[in-house]
């Protein structure tokens, strides 16, 4: 007589047991490498806002920056001031750049045009190439992962807390060619 061979209760129950711990294993594999596949995404948008930006004030003409820089001052600058046909042209659109097409995640650029000398705290003779040279910081200021909706509006990072990311890029250029 034969007997049957089936599996036991026991067996079937850890057998389930493993293939749920390891799939659970898997789940939070893949819902940690999204997370990091999004924080880079955000990253690298960023990024090339910034560049972007920096690269306007490259080929902005010399009469255009001289303006915009002002007198010798500190100028903190919001995006906005940017978008008229005075300085970047007509066709300059602002931000906040929205990465999903919605209200949330939005980026956020400041600019910060400072004379040289103040920026580096070092002393320039008056009427030398150094004393036309300023150090131009554009900033992109955008929410962390689960912060969707937080605003990342300030225009110093002193404000910003935990929720938000911020990237700075220099730059220095001169006011007048040489």
């Amino acid at each position: 007589m034969r007997k049957n061979r089936a599996f036991t209760l026991i067996e079937v129950m850890v057998s389930i047991f493993i293939f749920t711990t390891s799939m659970l294993g898997y789940m939070a594999f893949h819902a940690h490498s999204m997370s990091v596949l999004f924080e880079n995404e955000s990253a690298q948008f960023a990024h090339a806002l910034a560049f972007n930006l920096v690269e306007e004030f490259n080929s902005m003409s010399y009469d255009s920056f001289k303006e915009l820089a002002g007198t010798g001052s500190v100028v903190n600058l919001q995006e906005s001031t940017l978008q008229n046909d005075k300085y970047l042209g007509a066709n300059y659109r602002i931000s906040p750049f929205y990465m999903t097409g919605s209200a949330s995640y939005a980026f956020y650029r400041n600019i910060v045009i400072a004379p040289y000398s103040m920026a580096t705290g070092t002393y320039v003779q008056p009427g030398t190439y150094l004393s036309t040279l300023y150090q131009i910081e554009v900033s992109v200021y955008w929410p962390k992962m689960g912060h969707g909706e937080y605003p990342c509006t300030n225009s110093s990072s002193a404000g910003f807390d935990d929720n938000c990311n911020a990237l700075t890029i220099p730059l220095v250029r001169s006011n007048r060619a040489y």
